[in-house]
């Protein structure tokens, strides 16, 4: 049986992705910062995977350690970082302290969380790593601090495939486009602005609706099963052609 990491748990798609490995029978350690979210999921985990949901802010450095230690008895198959977002950042001229905060949360934590159970050996044969990125990291379609740390994310990933494939650990980064799920960017737009939303639908989306969450679930089984290994050090775009770059 599949153990699974999966962080950024309480919404969105590590949200959906966390459901769906609890209801096919994985073994699952989740992880999110939102405690009326993270008791929702908690209540929806069969009986095993509950004891190792945590609620916890992994920007807060005590927090962020004393999570890397809480992983010393796990042996993973999958690691799956769905942490990460814009957090309303929108000035062009971005500071570094915001831009620090944006890099942190998308990339640094992630990273670390890697470095941590793959020099300590938390991991069975195969491992699989999975960054979720964003189509504006190769399009200009976001701000600028969210378009460039998801934009490292695919330079890490190609980069420190080449390293670990000979260790048989394949790490993937899939750019989704617009969808919609539990609390994600585009659920609160949609609340939020829905005179907005239609309008990206109409200009920005060939198939004239939104995804969900379950249109990249394939994409997900594929990843983690041997069959994907062929894919590791891939930005894979999943996004029914919203973008325009002349790539996967």
């Amino acid at each position: 049986m599949k153990n699974i990491l999966v962080t950024g748990a309480s919404s969105g798609l590590g949200l959906f992705l966390s459901k769906y490995a609890n209801e096919i029978g994985y073994d699952l350690l989740t992880v999110g910062k939102d405690k009326k979210k993270v008791s929702k999921l908690k209540s929806q985990l069969d009986d095993k995977n509950k004891k190792k949901c945590h609620l916890l802010d992994l920007r807060d450095k005590k927090k962020f350690q004393f999570f890397l230690k809480s992983l010393k008895k796990e042996k993973f198959d999958v690691i799956i970082h769905c942490m990460g977002g814009g957090f309303g950042k929108h000035n062009p001229l971005i500071s570094q302290k915001d831009l620090n905060e944006l890099f942190n949360i998308n990339v640094s934590l992630a990273v670390e969380i890697n470095k941590e159970i793959i020099e300590k050996k938390l991991f069975k044969k195969n491992l699989k790593i999975i960054h979720i990125s964003s189509v504006a990291g190769i399009e200009s379609t976001a701000s600028v601090g969210y378009s460039m740390v998801k934009a490292s994310l695919i330079a890490y990933v190609k980069t420190l495939s080449k390293q670990l494939i000979k260790n048989n650990i394949y790490v993937h980064c899939i750019l989704p486009g617009a969808f919609e799920y539990e609390s994600n960017a585009f659920e609160r737009l949609k609340l939020r602005n829905k005179k907005m939303y239609n309008k990206f639908i109409k200009e920005k989306l060939p198939t004239q609706k939104i995804s969900t969450a379950n249109d990249l679930l394939g994409l997900f089984k594929l990843l983690i099963s041997d069959e994907g290994n062929i894919l590791t050090g891939s930005a894979i775009t999943a996004d029914y052609s919203e973008t325009n770059s002349f790539r996967i």
